[in-house]
């Protein structure tokens, strides 16, 4: 079963005892608050004492809160390390620490210097970007090239570009594994976590949506092939960052993102190795739809433009509206390799977009 999605990436935002906070003695257990409801990846909560023994027990979730009791005497320095994940399978993590007594020294202290994008690591939001680019290049190549061929009335068979999309389908969903992974840690407790996830279940329902086109190519029809396409472009919604205070519109929203730039990117490549007279007016209504819904994503995310030059995410969204623009130039021009090349460089800079998290 898909899980509903609420919001987009989880937040820290109060911790007990609170990040650099002075104790007279050590606590009997730690909360932290987060920006949404979380499920523990792994051990969820690790505090370490001043000698570097874990001293969290068992994590307990009550929705955005979670709770782990401490048992250590200890006075010096704490450092506590945690990672969750959101309920739109977008990983969080973070470490702080707190004094009891004097301050001193902490075998874990290197975990407070770890550089972090947004809510990951560099490594780790570099992989997500990649993995989500592998897949939508694969969603591209097998059912906007399928869809290319049905349009223009051509029978549908098995070819390179469809079979490499389909292997790219299937790469994404290890690739994108892995990116969890290095935003998190590299453990079998969060590797376990990240399987029974939410994240877990949508990439397993995609890896079956690619086996199953793959099975469904010699038949010589399209429709079972689309249908599946159609399913993919659900599940890519339901990963999705959610518009706060309207549920299951921004997850339509990019369902109908995904779709469109699909069909438009993967029927510029079919029209390049075959062109057609008709794909003026396929490819027209495709990209309109995809700017119309990007356009709408950008503004509910952005606080109708507000954050678009202020925050890392709306940065890459306005290099994203630039490239597009002039993948639209190209099309006015019918320079279509370049509308090519501009709509790839769209998709990098959308996969990025996706894997920071929204100003709201």
């Amino acid at each position: 079963m898909i899980p509903h999605v609420a919001s987009a990436h989880a937040q820290l935002l109060q911790s007990d005892p609170a990040a650099d906070s002075s104790l007279d003695s050590a606590p009997t257990s730690i909360t932290l608050i987060f920006s949404e409801p979380v499920t523990p990846a792994g051990a969820g909560i690790r505090v370490f004492d001043p000698s570097g023994r874990q001293v969290a027990g068992a994590v307990s979730t009550r929705g955005s809160v979670l709770t782990a009791p401490i048992v250590s005497s200890w006075t010096g320095t704490y450092v506590v390390s945690w990672q969750v994940l959101a309920a739109d399978t977008h990983p969080s993590r973070g470490a702080f620490r707190f004094v009891v007594g004097r301050p001193s020294s902490n075998p874990y202290a290197s975990l407070l210097d770890v550089p972090e994008a947004g809510t990951a690591t560099p490594v780790g939001l570099a992989l997500q970007a990649m993995a989500r680019w592998v897949h939508f290049a694969g969603f591209a190549l097998v059912f906007g090239v399928v869809a290319y061929k049905a349009r223009m009335r051509q029978v549908l068979q098995p070819d390179r570009l469809v079979g490499a999309g389909v292997i790219l389908l299937i790469a994404a969903e290890p690739l994108a594994l892995l990116g969890q992974l290095a935003s998190l840690s590299f453990d079998g407790d969060t590797a376990l976590a990240v399987l029974a996830s939410s994240f877990g279940r949508i990439a397993g329902l995609r890896l079956g949506g690619a086996l199953l086109v793959w099975s469904l190519l010699g038949t010589s029809r399209s429709w079972p092939v689309l249908a599946i396409g159609g399913v993919v472009a659900v599940l890519d919604g339901a990963a999705a960052h959610a518009i706060p205070g309207l549920p299951g519109v921004g997850q339509t929203l990019v369902a109908i993102h995904v779709a469109a730039m699909g069909l438009w990117v993967g029927g510029l490549v079919a029209f390049l190795g075959a062109p057609d007279r008709v794909f003026g007016r396929y490819a027209a209504i495709t990209l309109a739809i995809a700017v119309a819904s990007g356009f709408a994503l950008g503004l509910a995310h952005t606080n109708f433009g507000t954050a678009l030059l202020t925050t890392d995410y709306g940065r890459v969204l306005m290099i994203k509206i630039l490239v597009v623009g002039g993948a639209l130039a190209a099309a006015a021009l019918r320079r279509h390799r370049t509308e090519f090349a501009l709509g790839m460089a769209a998709v990098a800079c959308a996969t990025l977009v996706a894997a920071l998290p929204p100003p709201n």
